[in-house]
């Protein structure tokens, strides 16, 4: 929930938080200059955060880092409305409309949509373990989608610096058991394995389900 709360938050003010930081910052140059070079820092560590798939272990930081682009890209937006050349006005002021439009429209009328997209990556299910590794579950698909399952996720930390994981292994199923719960995990420390199951019963059946998740030693 405050995954998708954060995205909305996004969709719904940056457009505004960028117009308020070229009109607040109007006599202080110098300060405009510095908080834009932080958003355009981190939205690059975001962008690359993503291709390494490097992230940090506090999962209301990564979203709101996630969000950063976004606004990079708002603030270019306005930055062509406060130039004396016409056609980067023009071409500005077209894509903004199309930019918020759709914006405002996924945070407004589609806003079941973004619930959607943004439930397929938030974690279920987080177990940390002692040698660094970090065990995270997400549900793929939901009640009106054509395919269901889940994403395993095996992340490793530092453990003088339990701040950033990196992702070392994913692993998705599409199974209505392994969806339909949260799975139980045994960590096999001397196989280096993870060991997932799930148990169903249905009137008079049981149904079984299970997986073997190997690390490279």
């Amino acid at each position: 929930m405050n995954e998708f709360l954060t995205i909305l938050i996004a969709l719904w003010t940056y457009p505004i938080i960028g117009f308020l930081l070229f009109k607040l910052t109007k006599k202080r140059i110098g300060l405009r200059k510095m908080i834009f070079k932080v958003i355009f820092i981190m939205s690059g560590i975001a962008i690359l955060g993503l291709l390494t798939k490097f992230s940090t272990t506090i999962t209301e930081l990564d979203w709101i880092i996630i969000t950063l682009p976004f606004l990079a890209g708002i603030i270019l937006l306005w930055w062509t409305q406060f130039q004396k050349n016409r056609i980067i006005k023009i071409t500005g002021i077209i894509a903004m409309v199309l930019v918020f439009s759709v914006g405002y429209f996924s945070g407004t009328v589609g806003i079941l949509g973004v619930g959607f997209v943004v439930g397929e990556f938030e974690t279920n299910n987080e177990i940390w373990f002692d040698n660094g590794l970090i065990y995270k579950e997400t549900s793929l698909g939901n009640a009106i989608s054509d395919y269901r399952g889940k994403r395993i996720e095996i992340n490793r930390t530092i453990k003088w610096l339990p701040l950033i994981e990196w992702q070392i292994l994913s692993k998705e199923y599409f199974d209505f058991l392994a969806y339909g719960q949260q799975l139980n995990v045994v960590y096999d420390k001397p196989k280096n394995e993870f060991l997932l199951s799930a148990k169903e019963q249905l009137q008079d059946s049981t149904y079984y389900w299970n997986d073997t998740i190997r690390l490279e030693k």
